[in-house]
């Protein structure tokens, strides 16, 4: 069974705001990077095929492939890790999350499926529409 994560997408009201915080991050690091304090300690069952799924305003929302965890001490000598993600986000169907703190392990038959993939490009109002027909019952 596949292990991912689920975080908090702090500040974000669509999945659009993920999108446009990973092109600031791509363009600095050339690689789409999340960087977290703790290692999680079960790396190599998120690594076989994982990934971390993204909390927006209360929903799990998106969702993108784990490649790499990568440990680090940043200048001040914390421990940190750099968890490596696909550039590829994946629209999901929402699924209701209570807030927590850092991240949270989510078994894969906890997940909520894919509905398509975001594209920058297309229009927006997609998400919007999503939601509605999740707040109505209807997904």
């Amino acid at each position: 069974m596949t292990l991912n994560l689920k975080k908090l997408c702090v500040g974000a009201n669509k999945v659009l705001d993920l999108y446009e915080r990973q092109e600031f991050i791509r363009d600095k690091y050339n690689k789409t990077l999340h960087i977290t304090r703790l290692r999680p300690k079960k790396g190599d069952e998120l690594k076989d095929g994982g990934s971390m799924f993204w909390i927006i305003k209360g929903n799990i929302r998106a969702r993108q492939r784990i490649l790499d965890l990568i440990p680090f001490s940043d200048d001040d000598g914390i421990k940190r890790c750099k968890i490596l993600l696909s550039k590829n986000i994946y629209l999901t169907y929402p699924k209701k999350e209570r807030p927590f703190q850092g991240w949270r392990y989510l078994e894969s038959n906890d997940s909520p499926k894919d509905i398509k993939k975001f594209l920058f490009k297309e229009n927006f109002e997609e998400e919007a529409i999503i939601n509605e027909l999740n707040s109505l019952g209807l997904l």
